[in-house]
């Protein structure tokens, strides 16, 4: 287990050195655009720091906008849905606390995954509201 949070924590500073973290998926542009300015970790935690603010509210907007939309049984599972969602958020968090560091890049990776959960989240709860239409 030691070796493989070794591997993990190496491969996150490699990642690191470049002075950007890179995003598997796209994030917004200001995002990526705070990311490519970025001198370091301190400003790349900023950077991501934004980047969460701004998905949680993406996905707080979409959930409210299909609470409105939906009749009662199918809020009923939306609610259900959303506090699956949000336990399986804390368990990958404290999964990723087992498996990272508390070092700078171990935290900063963290809170890059945890971005990426908010807006894979806020893109699933969008995508309902495309279904269901106006």
């Amino acid at each position: 287990m030691a070796s493989r949070t070794l591997s993990i924590v190496v491969a996150a500073m490699a990642v690191l050195c470049t002075g950007q973290v890179h995003a598997a998926s796209a994030l917004s542009a200001a995002y990526q655009a705070c990311s490519g300015r970025a001198q370091g970790t301190i400003e790349e935690a900023a950077c991501l720091s934004s980047e969460s603010d701004r998905q949680d509210r993406r996905l707080n907007q979409a959930y409210q906008q299909l609470q409105g939309r939906l009749d009662a049984t199918a809020k009923t599972h939306l609610l259900a849905a959303q506090r699956a969602w949000l336990q399986s958020r804390q368990r990958d968090g404290e999964l990723e606390t087992a498996l990272y560091d508390d070092s700078q890049p171990g935290n900063l990776q963290q809170k890059l995954n945890d971005t990426e959960r908010l807006r894979a989240r806020a893109d699933q709860l969008e995508t309902y509201l495309r279904l269901i239409g106006p």
